[in-house]
């Protein structure tokens, strides 16, 4: 019996490794697989949360996301907007692009991006749009934060 639960324990052992080592070398597969199955999600402050709107254009277009104000236990009083524009291969040197991120029918703010020096500016018409956050080039694309406060 001792015998039996030795070849067991060990039998186990390597099997374990076995998938430790499938799970290291095939993280492209396995790494999305495990995080799906445990309900683990990328948060919003990360990845610039869901996709709210698409807008095509000649040649790109435009995706804005929903306002993010999500907190770890409730929301926040600031939050910021992420919009991109992809492909970056057709993108025009000059975009401009009003946004209307409440719902209300009429534009928020305007967020000029100029995709040769990476620079974005921003004329808000709300009294929640405060400032640009950040301009970040992506593998596909552009993304400009706008800063945004709850409530005004």
């Amino acid at each position: 019996m001792k015998r039996t639960l030795s070849i067991l324990g060990y039998t186990w052992a390597v099997l374990c490794i076995f998938i430790v080592l499938a799970t290291f070398f095939e993280f492209a597969y396995f790494g999305p697989v495990l995080a799906s199955i445990t309900g683990v999600k990328v948060s919003p402050r990360y990845s610039g949360g869901e996709v709210k709107t698409s807008i095509d254009h000649d040649g790109y277009r435009t995706l804005i996301h929903r306002p993010v104000f999500d907190g770890l236990f409730s929301d926040r009083k600031e939050g910021f907007i992420q919009i991109n524009w992809e492909p970056i291969r057709t993108l025009p040197p000059m975009i401009a692009e009003e946004v209307d991120y409440d719902g209300d029918g009429k534009a928020d703010f305007l967020v000029r991006l100029d995709t040769a020096r990476g620079v974005a500016t921003l004329v808000p018409y709300n009294g929640s749009v405060i400032s640009v956050e950040g301009v970040y080039p992506l593998k596909i694309g552009w993304a400009v934060r706008v800063n945004l406060t709850k409530g005004t």
